[in-house]
C-alpha cells in the first residue's frame, strides 16, 4: 500500500514539479541564448577540473560519514566496500526521490550482514547530519539574502540552527538522564552516540558540504565569473539549495528545486539567463562527477594490489597524518596559484621578488650573491642589505627553471611543509593526534602565515617552517638534524643568529649538553655581532639601512641597544601604542591568546618582536608583510605548552577528563583560528581578502609579457617596480627613476605620480624613442 502511494506521489507530484521547474530554466536559457554566447567566451579548464575534484571529495567524505556511522554501530565492513555500496545505492534517487536511495541501500547493506533496523537508524542520523550541516553552512548566505535592517530575523535563524545542532550533538545522552520524560517522544530523532561522536560526525558533514559548495563555485566560475569576495555567500547559497533539494524527496535528486533556488539567488549578481545556465551547468557537472566517483569506487573495490592495501592501512591507521597532508597540499596548490597569478598580473615587484630573483640568477651565472643596487645602477653584494645566504643554496633549483616563479613555488612548499612538523610536535607533546591536527590547520589558515606567503618572496618567510623542524629535532635530541635546520634558519637573515644563540642556551640548560650548547651560543652570538656591526656596514659603506627605523633610539647598533635598555619608560610607552597593541592582537588571537599563559617562547621571538614593535616604519608592526615570520612559530610552540600546562593542572584537580579537555581546546582553537582568518586573513570570504590578482587582472598582460620576453638579456633595463621582477633574469635591471638616462630599454606601467613623472621625462629625452605602447604600458629604446 505504501509503495503504491509513493509511486502515485512521485508520478503525480514529483516528476511534474521537476519538469515544470526545468522547463522554466531551459526557456530562460533559450530566450537569452545570444546574450549567453557573448558572455561565456571560454571554459577555464583548470577551474572546471578543480570543481570536479571538489565534488568527488564531497562524495568520498559523505561515504566516509556513512562508514563511520556503521562503525559506531559496531559493524566492521571495509571502507572501500562500504564506499562502493553507498555510491551505487545513491544512484537510485534519480528514479525519482531520495527515498529510493534509502530502499536500495537497505537491500544492499542488508546483504552484507547489517540489520535493517540499524540501516534505518543510520539513514535517520545521516539525513539529520546533512540537513543540520547544510543549515549551518547556509548561514553564510544570510548577508546575501538579508539586509542590515533584517538583522533580527537573521539572528533568529542563526539561534534556531545552532540550537538544533546542539540538541543533535547531545543526542540520547540527555534523554537517558534528567530530560527523559520530556524528550522521550523525540528520542527516535536523536543520535544514540556520545556528544563527542555526534560533534565529530557533524564536522564531517560540514566538511563534505564545504566541498559541495566549493565545487559549485569553481564549476560556475569556470564559465562565468563570480566575485570571489562573495565566496562565503555563494557557499551558503549552494548549500541552502542543496538542503531544499534534499528535503524534496518526491523529486529526482532534487532536480528543479535546487536549480530554481540557485538561479533565483544568482539573479542579484548576473542576468536571468546566466543565472539559469549556471544552475543547470553546475548540476550537469555534479552528475558527471558522481558517475566518475562511482567509477573510481568500482576500480578501488576491484584492485587488490599489496601496495594499495598498505596505503589503505596507513590511511585508516593514521587518518590525522593523512588529513594534515591533504590540508598542506590544498594550501600549497591554492597559494601557488595565488602567487603565480600575482606575478602574471604584475602585483609582484622589483621590491622584493625581483631583488631575490636577480641575486639567484646572478649566482647561477657566476656572479655570486650580486644584484643591481635597488637604489642605483651599480652591481653590489646582496650583503649590503641582508645576510640571506640561503639564496645561494636555492641556485640549483633555479637551474631547473630560471623564472622568479620557482622562488614562489619553493616558498609555498616550505611554508606548507611546516604544518607537518607542527603536527608532530603537538602530537608528541600533547599526546593527542586530534589536537595536533587542529593546530596544524590553525597554522595553515593563520593570517600572518598566509599574508607573508603572498607578499612576494623573502628568504625569512622560510624560517617559520624551518624553526618547527629545528625544534622537533631538539625535542628528539637529534643534534645533527638540529644543527642543519639551525644553520638553514640562520642563513635566511642576519638577526636569526641571535635566536639560534638563545637555542644554544636551551641546549645548555635543558638538555645539559654543555659543550654543544655553549659552542652554539658563542658562535651564533659572534656571527650576529659580525654581520650587524661589521660585515653589512662595510659592504654597504654605511650602517645597516634598517637602523633608520630606530632613529629614536640611536644611529648605530650599539646606540640603539643602549637607547632601548636605558629608556624603559619610552619602551613601554611605544609598546602600549594602539597600533602596536592591535599588531599583538592579530598575532595572538589566532591561537586564542593561549601563548600569554606560557610566554616562555616569546623569549625566542623577542628579538624580532622588539624590532617590529619599536620600529618607526608602520609596515613592521603589521601582518601584511614578512616581518612576523620569525615570531609565528614561537606563538604556536607556546600555545602547545600552554595547553599542556592547563590540562595537567586541571586534571590533577580532577576538573574534567583528558578527553573533555582535548575536545574543549579543539573547539577553542578552531573558533579563534577561523574567526581570525575571517577578520584578518587573505582568503576568499574574509573581510579584507587579497584577491586583486583574480578580479583586477592586467588586461594587456599577454602583450606585455611577449614584449618583455624579447628584450635581450645583455640589455640594461630601467623599469617601474611592478615590471622589475619580470626582468630580473639579467645583469643590469634598474628601478625608476634610476637609469632613465643610461638604460638601453625603459619600460613602464603608468599607475601613479612617480611613473607618470618618469614617462614625461623619458618622452622629452631626444636619446630615446617609443617602441611599444598599449593602454598604461609603454616602452622606450635608447638611440
Amino acid at each position: 500500500m505504501r509503495s503504491h502511494l509513493y509511486s502515485w506521489l512521485k508520478f503525480i507530484i514529483g516528476l511534474p514539479l521537476t519538469i515544470v521547474a526545468l522547463f522554466f530554466i531551459l526557456r530562460t536559457i533559450i530566450s537569452q541564448a545570444p546574450t549567453l554566447l557573448s558572455s561565456i567566451h571560454t571554459i577555464h579548464y583548470s577551474l572546471l577540473i578543480s570543481g570536479i575534484i571538489s565534488f568527488i571529495i564531497y562524495y568520498f567524505v559523505r561515504s566516509f560519514l556513512w562508514y563511520t556511522i556503521l562503525r559506531k554501530l559496531n559493524y566492521s565492513i571495509p571502507f572501500k566496500q562500504s564506499n562502493y555500496l553507498w555510491a551505487t545505492a545513491n544512484l537510485k534517487r534519480y528514479i525519482p526521490g531520495n527515498i529510493w536511495a534509502f530502499l536500495s541501500a537497505t537491500v544492499t547493506f542488508n546483504k552484507v550482514g547489517i540489520h535493517k533496523k540499524d540501516i534505518g537508524k543510520s539513514f535517520i542520523i545521516e539525513a539529520e547530519l546533512f540537513v543540520i550541516g547544510s543549515s549551518i553552512v547556509s548561514l553564510l548566505a544570510l548577508p546575501f539574502y538579508f539586509s542590515k535592517e533584517q538583522k533580527f530575523e537573521a539572528a533568529a535563524i542563526v539561534i534556531c540552527v545552532l540550537l538544533v545542532s546542539f540538541l543533535f550533538c547531545i543526542g540520547n545522552s540527555v534523554v537517558h538522564n534528567k530530560l527523559k520524560n520530556i524528550l522521550k517522544f523525540f528520542s527516535f530523532l536523536l543520535s544514540p552516540f556520545t556528544f563527542y561522536t555526534n560533534t565529530f560526525l557533524l564536522w564531517l558533514s560540514i566538511i563534505a558540504l564545504f566541498f559541495f559548495g566549493l565545487g559549485n563555485y569553481l564549476v560556475i566560475t569556470a564559465v562565468l565569473f563570480l566575485n570571489p569576495k562573495l565566496f562565503l555567500d555563494f557557499l551558503g547559497i549552494f548549500d541552502f539549495a542543496f538542503v531544499m533539494g534534499y528535503l524534496s524527496i518526491v523529486t529526482p535528486a532534487g532536480f528543479g528545486v535546487r536549480e530554481g533556488i540557485v538561479a533565483f539567488s544568482l539573479l542579484k549578481v548576473v542576468s536571468s539567463g546566466l543565472a539559469a545556465f549556471s544552475a543547470l551547468f553546475s548540476r550537469i557537472i555534479l552528475i558527471c562527477s558522481e558517475l566518475l566517483f562511482i567509477g573510481l569506487s568500482a576500480i578501488w573495490l576491484k584492485i587488490h594490489d599489496p601496495g594499495l592495501t598498505r596505503l589503505e592501512k596507513i590511511i585508516t591507521t593514521y587518518p590525522q597524518v593523512c588529513l594534515v597532508s591533504i590540508l598542506s597540499v590544498i594550501y600549497f596548490i591554492y597559494f601557488t596559484v595565488v602567487s603565480f597569478f600575482r606575478y602574471d598580473n604584475f602585483y609582484t615587484g622589483r621590491f622584493d621578488l625581483g631583488n631575490m630573483a636577480q641575486t639567484v640568477w646572478n649566482t647561477l651565472h657566476g656572479r655570486v650573491f650580486l644584484l643591481t643596487d635597488p637604489n642605483g645602477t651599480q652591481q653590489i653584494s646582496r650583503l649590503a642589505f641582508h645576510a640571506d645566504f640561503i639564496l645561494i643554496l636555492l641556485t640549483p633549483f633555479y637551474a631547473i627553471w630560471q623564472n622568479p616563479k620557482m622562488l614562489l613555488l619553493i616558498q609555498t612548499f616550505v611554508v606548507a611543509a611546516g604544518a607537518m612538523y607542527l603536527y608532530i610536535i603537538a602530537r608528541d607533546v600533547l599526546k593527542s593526534r586530534n589536537l595536533g591536527l587542529t593546530l596544524a590547520f590553525a597554522y595553515l589558515i593563520n593570517p600572518s602565515v598566509e599574508r607573508a606567503n603572498i607578499f612576494d618572496f623573502h628568504a625569512v618567510t622560510l624560517v617559520t617552517a624551518i624553526f618547527f623542524g629545528m625544534y622537533y629535532y631538539f625535542l628528539k635530541k637529534n643534534y645533527t638534524m638540529f644543527f642543519i635546520f639551525a644553520i638553514l634558519a640562520a642563513l635566511c637573515k642576519e638577526q636569526i643568529w641571535l635566536i639560534i644563540a638563545l637555542f644554544g642556551l636551551l641546549v645548555f640548560f635543558i638538555h645539559k649538553r654543555r659543550i654543544i650548547g655553549a659552542s652554539l651560543f658563542i658562535v651564533s652570538l659572534g656571527m650576529f655581532y659580525y654581520l650587524i656591526w661589521i660585515a653589512i656596514p662595510q659592504t654597504l659603506g654605511a650602517q645597516h639601512f634598517a637602523l633608520a627605523y630606530f632613529s629614536d633610539y640611536g644611529d648605530s647598533p650599539t646606540q640603539v641597544v643602549k637607547g632601548i635598555v636605558l629608556s624603559p619608560n619610552k619602551l613601554i610607552q611605544t609598546i602600549l601604542d594602539p597600533d602596536r597593541l592591535a599588531f599583538l592582537n592579530t598575532l595572538f588571537m589566532p591561537v586564542g591568546y593561549l601563548i600569554l599563559l606560557f610566554p616562555f617562547f616569546l623569549i625566542f621571538a623577542g628579538p624580532d618582536l622588539l624590532i617590529d614593535l619599536l620600529s618607526n616604519n608602520p609596515q613592521l608592526h603589521q601582518i601584511y608583510y614578512q616581518y612576523t615570520t620569525t615570531i609565528t612559530p614561537f606563538v604556536f610552540l607556546g600555545t602547545i605548552y600552554a595547553i599542556s600546562w592547563i590540562r595537567n593542572v586541571k586534571i590533577n584537580k580532577k576538573q574534567l577528563t583528558l578527553h573533555a579537555w582535548n575536545f574543549f581546546f579543539i573547539v577553542y582553537v578552531l573558533a579563534f583560528s577561523l574567526y581570525s582568518a575571517y577578520v584578518s586573513g587573505p582568503l576568499p570570504g574574509a573581510i579584507d581578502p587579497n584577491l586583486d590578482m583574480f578580479d583586477r587582472q592586467q588586461v594587456d598582460r599577454s602583450y606585455i609579457d611577449k614584449f618583455l620576453s624579447k628584450i635581450p638579456k645583455k640589455d640594461s633595463v630601467s623599469a617601474s617596480n611592478d615590471i622589475g621582477s619580470h626582468l630580473s633574469s639579467r645583469e643590469n635591471i634598474y628601478t625608476i627613476p634610476y637609469g632613465l638616462d643610461s638604460a638601453d630599454i625603459v619600460t613602464l606601467l603608468i599607475t601613479d605620480d612617480q611613473t607618470k613623472a618618469a614617462f614625461d621625462k623619458i618622452s622629452e629625452d631626444p636619446h630615446y624613442k617609443e617602441i611599444a605602447q598599449k593602454d598604461n604600458f609603454v616602452a622606450f629604446k635608447r638611440l
